[in-house]
């Protein structure tokens, strides 16, 4: 595995301890358009807090201007990951990409896959 396969990986799957939040876990769900997720995250206090600043190339490859955007992989398979925090938990939020599909005139970019909290260090 090449070095930036390997980093990849550790930045889909995350590191650190996982925390239950029933409430964070309640608001997503499998499938669901991550602009719909997004919309839902903001409005319950979560806030955009991206791992690494991502590339352009990443940015097309997500689909969406999201700023939560951490990066996307580039293995084909289209992972995207989107962070965001909220009293001292991290929470990660990783998309497959959605069937070409076009809501009220945009494209709804990728859909959730799955997702965790992380506690944060002080």
């Amino acid at each position: 595995m090449s070095r930036s396969s390997l980093l990849m990986l550790l930045l889909l799957l995350g590191s650190g301890r996982v925390a239950a939040e029933p409430r964070s876990s309640s608001l997503l769900s499998a499938g669901q358009p991550i602009l719909e997720a997004d919309a839902v995250l903001l409005s319950s206090g979560w806030r955009p807090h991206p791992q690494q600043h991502p590339q352009a190339l990443d940015q097309q490859r997500a689909g969406v201007p999201l700023s939560s955007l951490s990066a996307c992989s580039g293995t084909g398979v289209g992972f995207c990951r989107f962070d965001y925090r909220r009293n001292g938990r991290q929470l990660s939020v990783v998309t497959i990409p959605a069937p070409a599909r076009v809501e009220r005139g945009r494209a709804i970019g990728g859909v959730v896959e799955r997702w965790w909290v992380e506690t944060v260090g002080p």
